[in-house]
């Protein structure tokens, strides 16, 4: 079956044009095309659309199928102020391809990393970087790992006791924020310095830690990738000794595999008993319990 893709077709605006990169330097080798698509929305139709006429044209190599791919899966989650006026650009081998819908406000860009495809998000905040330049609108269909202060507080947090310190540092930041698949960037105009928020996982049980709720946790790091051999081997070691972390108000700190994650009942300001589980080169898993002997009231 034969499909061609004009500007009227289902009502969309596929206008495609390409522009020449002009300019090389010696260390490496520019890209030698953009091909732009102007859409109204970034939906599932525009880019089914958009595959066929990339195809046609011979510019759906293999990093731009995943990256185009990667897109659809990824953006179809967002809610649609997410997909208006923004603009996508997708890495191929030799070119990039880049749709704009409306006037940009969220610059996005698909690229090859070290697992697969990433989104990148950049918010442009003008001449000044200021804690309200940070709208929950753009954290929209995010679920933060830090269940206790989300990605976004931290990240306000964090920029706010730098502009404290320095409040002239307002018109040369930018702010980078790596939260699971997240990773937006804030700029001003003409960054010269970088502030990064990275958090850690760490999940909140409430008063004890439920067993329904830990295995709901295993299953969201499976299904997400983060399950690897290391870590299963500590929540494996959790769950056989499960009787030994009924106490209120603990702490639990997972680390294997180059990552840190936090169980925590209770407060999030002081817990009463600590547990460590850790693995070792074999990937066997151990812990430790510390407990604190100072008298306290749970509220």
């Amino acid at each position: 079956m034969t499909m061609s893709v004009s500007p009227s077709l289902g009502g969309k605006d596929l206008g495609l044009k390409s522009t020449s990169l002009v300019g090389k330097t010696s260390s490496f080798s520019i890209m030698s095309e953009i091909k732009n698509f102007t859409v109204s929305c970034l939906d599932l139709e525009t880019f089914l659309l958009a595959r066929v006429k990339l195809r046609q044209e011979g510019f759906l190599d293999s990093n731009m199928k995943a990256s185009l791919d990667f897109a659809i899966q990824t953006l179809e989650k967002f809610p649609i102020s997410k997909r208006r006026d923004v603009s996508l650009t997708l890495e191929g081998d030799r070119q990039l391809v880049r749709f704009t819908a409306g006037n940009p406000v969220l610059l996005y860009m698909v690229r090859s990393g070290q697992k697969g495809p990433e989104l990148h998000q950049k918010i442009p905040v003008g001449p000044r970087l200021i804690p309200s330049c940070l709208s929950e609108s753009h954290f929209a269909g995010h679920c933060c790992r830090d269940e206790l202060e989300s990605c976004m507080n931290q990240a306000r947090r964090v920029l706010s006791a730098e502009i404290e310190s320095n409040p002239s540092c307002q018109s040369e930041l930018e702010l980078r924020i790596v939260c699971g698949e997240l990773r937006m960037t804030y700029a001003t105009q003409h960054p010269q310095r970088s502030l990064f928020v990275q958090p850690h996982r760490r999940v909140f049980f409430g008063k004890l830690l439920k067993l329904e709720k830990l295995l709901e946790t295993k299953t969201h790091l499976e299904r997400s990738g983060e399950m690897k051999e290391g870590l299963l081997a500590c929540f494996q070691h959790l769950l056989i000794n499960y009787s030994q972390f009924q106490e209120e108000n603990i702490r639990v700190v997972i680390q294997s595999d180059g990552e840190l994650m936090e169980l925590v009942c209770g407060r999030n300001d002081y817990h009463s008993t600590q547990h460590y589980i850790f693995t070792d080169g074999q990937n066997r898993a151990y812990s430790h319990r510390v407990q604190d002997m100072e008298l306290w009231e749970y509220e």
